[in-house]
């Protein structure tokens, strides 16, 4: 059966093109000016938007499915004991909802704001809120030990996994880097030196070099984002820093100084770091700064990050901020998969 074709016409038929309700990955997707677009094109850039989707899938599936297990197991427990639901989880769970006077007193003196003026609420009603509130904490941790025994007697599995990050291909290019060229694997970070998060990232991946001296490479790639407007100001001085073989020390500097961004900072953190300002001057004027940041976003883009900061392990991605465990269990993974011959060896490969 052939594809159905829808064609439009714009602009008096200036631009004419069709677009196939594809039959297979090898059919054009669509057709402009004669030349075909393949799906495998449009998808590229769709990977990871995919991934996002198909966690958020795995997220609310995975909090019904846990939410019908509940059920079966309080149902089933409850049927044994020739109770309904709702007398059973009463019975279990009331002794252990038991709040004194002390603990109510004790709450209240702890969370009453010093400015709260007495006729703002009544100490009374203030305790009896603080009461209420610990009832349903002790009930909810009393219903989750109760769930917890009733699935250990019953044998409970859950065999839903999580779907697997993909694993990009990255272009390569001049990008700043630490560690040895051959190492087994590559952390590369798109991030923007504005960005919050990406600062709150700092610690953690230089520990992360600390501890894998020899094994990793770490590449910078940027991504200012447009909600940022010193993002691309300070990624393009961080590239004259680059040139000058200083990134590093200049990377630093500038997630020290955020969220106190500007051209005079970049200036002082260039004399700080002991560059020549004159060239780091020459540099920004020159535009080459301004193109190798380009190209990085548009690789961002390419590839479908919407924000940073973004990780790719061995080119696996692992998106926002992450601790150093999961960066640790992220590197060890790729270390180990390395072992086995099985694991790409670096995250970003010449096209």
């Amino acid at each position: 059966m052939r594809p159905k074709r829808i064609t439009m016409m714009l602009a008096g038929g200036a631009l004419s093109w069709s677009l196939a309700l594809v039959a297979g990955a090898a059919s054009p997707a669509a057709t402009v000016g004669g030349t075909s677009i393949a799906i495998t094109e449009v998808e590229a850039g769709l990977r990871i938007p995919l991934y996002e989707l198909e966690v958020e899938r795995y997220r609310l599936t995975r909090r019904k499915l846990e939410q019908v297990v509940a059920e079966r197991l309080l149902q089933a427990a409850a049927t044994q004991r020739n109770m309904s639901v709702s007398a059973y989880v009463t019975a279990e769970i009331q002794d252990q909802m038991a709040v004194t006077p002390a603990e109510v007193e004790a709450r209240y003196r702890q969370s009453r704001p010093a400015s709260v003026a007495p006729e703002e609420m009544s100490e009374e009603r203030a305790k009896q809120d603080i009461k209420i509130a610990l009832v349903r904490e002790r009930a909810s941790l009393a219903l989750q030990r109760l769930l917890e025994r009733l699935s250990r007697e019953a044998n409970v599995s859950i065999d839903l996994r999580p779907p697997e990050p993909p694993r990009i291909e990255l272009t390569a290019g001049d990008d700043p880097e630490l560690g040895p060229e051959r190492a087994p694997v590559t952390v590369v970070e798109f991030a923007d030196f504005e960005c919050p998060v990406c600062k709150e990232s700092v610690p953690a991946l230089k520990e992360l070099r600390r501890l894998y001296p020899e094994q990793v490479r770490f590449v910078y790639r940027d991504f200012p984002l447009a909600a940022h407007p010193q993002a691309r100001p300070a990624a393009e001085a961080a590239q004259c820093a680059h040139e000058q073989g200083q990134f590093w020390a200049y990377h630093d500097a500038l997630f020290g100084q955020a969220p106190e961004l500007s051209a005079p900072a970049y200036v002082k953190i260039a004399e700080r770091v002991q560059l020549n300002t004159e060239d780091f001057a020459a540099c920004l004027r020159s535009g080459r700064a301004a193109a190798a940041v380009a190209k990085d976003a548009m690789e961002a883009q390419r590839i479908g990050l919407t924000g940073t900061p973004t990780f790719f392990i061995n080119g696996r991605y692992l998106g926002g901020l992450q601790s150093l465990d999961a960066l640790r269990d992220a590197v060890e993974k790729e270390l180990a998969s390395a072992l086995n011959g099985g694991a790409l060896r670096q995250g970003e490969r010449e096209r």
